[in-house]
Order: C-alpha cells, then sequence, then structure tokens
C-alpha cells in the first residue's frame, strides 16, 4: 500500500473511471457478447472492473506507458486477461488527491496509442463534470 511519507497509515486511493473509459468497457464487452457469449462477456466485465478496483490499494504496481514520456503526468498501465485476450487499462495516479483515474481501456494487440492520443484521452477524462 501507498504511504504518507512521516505517517504510519496506508493510504487508499480512491478510483475513478471516465466516461471514455465507461464506453471502451461498454464496445469491448459488446464484441465479447457477439463473438462469444453474454455470459463470457460478463465475466470479462467483473473482471476488468475487480481489477480496476484493485488499484485503490497500489496503483504504482502498474507499468509506466511509454507512450507518456512526452506527457507533463505520468500515465500506468495496468494488463488484465491472459494471452490472447490481454487488455491495457490506461490511468493517472493524483497523489495530491488520492485518485486513481481510468482513462482509457484497449487490446493489446491494437495499435499502440500515440502520444497525442494520450494527452487528450487525459485531458477528456479530467474535463469538469466527467465524474463518474
Amino acid at each position: 500500500m501507498k504511504q504518507k511519507p512521516g505517517c504510519g497509515r496506508n493510504v487508499v486511493f480512491q478510483v475513478e473511471i471516465s466516461p471514455e473509459a465507461f464506453g471502451d468497457l461498454d464496445r469491448i464487452s459488446t464484441y465479447i457478447q457477439e463473438n462469444a457469449s453474454a455470459e463470457i462477456a460478463e465475466r470479462w466485465l467483473m473482471g476488468v472492473f475487480n481489477a480496476m478496483r484493485s488499484l485503490d490499494e497500489m496503483p504504482s504496481r502498474g507499468l509506466v506507458a511509454e507512450e507518456s514520456a512526452d506527457l507533463k503526468s505520468e500515465v500506468r498501465i495496468l494488463l488484465h486477461g491472459k494471452q490472447n485476450r490481454c487488455y491495457k487499462i490506461y490511468f493517472a495516479i493524483h497523489l495530491e488527491t488520492s485518485t486513481v483515474r481510468i482513462f482509457h481501456i484497449r487490446h493489446w494487440a491494437r495499435k499502440p496509442v500515440t502520444t497525442e492520443e494520450l494527452e487528450t484521452l487525459q485531458d477528456e477524462a479530467s474535463k469538469p463534470g466527467n465524474d463518474n
């Protein structure tokens, strides 16, 4: 768990999911339902929600996204799934508010996001009124 400097208490982060990330989840689960089954789509959705929820205690375990090197803020990736069913969950950690903001989910085999796409996704996710 993340600890505040000079404090023995553990910090629990609030996990926020942007509307854009909810849209990603909807598109992916619809695709899985149409190409597999409703049960598999529901199981996937529950698994990805559990993975995202787990960021409340250890958000820094996610990999730093290479695409974020040119951004003002660090973007991390949490991988969810196995082999060819793996998804990248893009998020940022905001230490000042103890918040983890998830702003994009994408299949690992898709073309990597560009720095510009990441910047746009982060900007959209941080606009006022874009809270889950």
